[in-house]
């Protein structure tokens, strides 16, 4: 029993030492984990797999608050990134636009500049597989085509050494506008005005004595030499009833014939009093048709007003023809309410016209006389529509412009038709 109480005190001996021990473990693990590794320790790399001076992009030091010490960014994480340089296969692109039932192909090399004297055909085949080809001969670098019906296209460039482009295009149809419901409230009757006031343009009694039948006319048509084409008429309530069937078997292959004018005094529109008779008639007949339009607009809004006007009267299904604006004088001995504009004005109102009466689905196109043509109208500006010439010459025109129609004389004779008519050769297509 004396032994034994001397070897008690050894218990608590032992259980303070292993406290220490488990202490001084517990503080070397502590110590170690709150101290930042070197970046030896913390990352190494073998040299045998080829791999040296390793670095460590970001270390995060741990707080008692939690992450978000401070970040080491490698010096490479602000390098700005190269854009990728785009190569083209022949150095060339091909670059499609379209606006409306239109195509334009145009072939640039990778600046943007298109390539200089060289030759390049495009051929463009639709989703039906109908294919057409279209030349850059010129070398602009350009080809446009209009007219083309609506779809998808595919287009291939290529100039016959080695050089070729592909691209693909959707072609949107063309807008067709439809005149204003209103417009026709607005076009009146010869009943609702004083015609004698109104209408003033020259009848075919009173044109043989124009300035544009330069000292000749041509009361004696024997002598008259006429370029070859199609042989047609224009005609107004000055010819009054008129025999279709015998026009058409006389040889007469077209008509224009008046829808209507602006009155000179007042500027009312006006339906011509026998056009839907004539219209009928010519239709009936198997005559080609087109039509015009008397102008006294004195604005480009009242020239827009007055292809409204022609649209709410005629279908462009029932034409063959384009649809013209008649500038000459009024002949009103008081003078005319459009007669004093200028050449700048006057084109513009043409010009309004011609626009509005395409954007409606109409071939458009405009009727003067040499004079008119040379003095009182800038033709440049008027070039995309069809021109009709009056010039009353045996030897035939002088004018220098462009023409389709050649109004020749006031003073011929249709079997079908009572007295004269005016009478107009067609000579090239529009």
């Amino acid at each position: 029993m004396k032994g034994s109480r001397h070897k008690i005190w050894l218990i608590p001996a032992l259980i303070i030492g292993f406290n220490c021990l488990a202490f001084i473990i517990l503080l070397t693990i502590s110590l170690n984990r709150g101290r930042r590794p070197s970046p030896e320790e913390a990352f190494t790399v073998s040299r045998d797999a080829g791999v040296q001076n390793a670095e460590i992009d970001v270390v995060e030091e741990e707080t008692s608050e939690g992450r978000g010490g401070t970040h080491e960014l490698a010096e490479s994480f602000y390098d700005e990134e190269v854009p990728e340089e785009k190569s083209f296969g022949s150095g060339y692109v091909l670059l499609l636009t379209s606006s409306e039932a239109d195509l334009r192909i145009q072939m640039v090399d990778s600046n943007g500049a298109a390539p200089e004297g060289m030759s390049w055909t495009a051929r463009i085949t639709d989703d039906r597989g109908d294919e057409i080809e279209a030349s850059d001969d010129d070398g602009s670098g350009v080809i446009y085509l209009d007219e083309m019906t609506p779809g998808d296209y595919t287009v291939v460039m290529d100039n016959g050494s080695g050089i070729s482009e592909t691209s693909t295009i959707t072609i949107k149809p063309k807008i067709r506008y439809t005149a204003s419901s209103g417009i026709r409230s607005i076009v009146l009757q010869e009943s609702d005005i004083d015609a004698a006031v109104e209408d003033t343009g020259s009848d075919p009694e009173e044109k043989e004595s124009e300035a544009e039948l330069e000292g000749e006319g041509t009361k004696a048509l024997e002598g008259i030499s006429l370029p070859q084409g199609s042989i047609g008429i224009d005609v107004s309530k000055y010819n009054k009833d008129i025999d279709w069937q015998r026009v058409r078997a006389s040889g007469i292959d077209f008509a224009i014939i008046r829808a209507g004018y602006r009155g000179s005094s007042s500027g009312v529109l006006v339906e011509d009093p026998y056009f839907r008779q004539n219209l009928a008639g010519a239709k009936a007949a198997g005559v080609r048709i087109g039509v015009y339009f008397f102008t006294q607009a004195i604005t480009p809004d009242e020239a827009r007003e007055e292809a409204e006007a022609v649209a709410s009267l005629v279908n462009a299904s029932d034409l063959s023809l384009p649809v013209f604006l008649d500038v000459e004088s009024s002949g009103n001995s008081g003078g005319g309410r459009a007669d004093p504009l200028d050449t700048a004005a006057r084109t513009e109102i043409v010009r309004a016209f011609c626009e509005s009466a395409e954007s409606l689905g109409y071939r458009a196109g405009v009727y003067a006389n040499k004079t008119w043509m040379n003095k009182k109208l800038d033709m440049g500006a008027l070039a995309p529509y069809v021109k009709w010439l009056a010039q009353y010459r045996a030897g035939g025109p002088t004018y220098d412009g462009d023409y389709s129609i050649w109004q020749y004389t006031s003073s011929g004779a249709v079997d079908g038709i009572t007295g004269r008519v005016d009478m107009n050769v067609w000579i090239k297509d529009f």
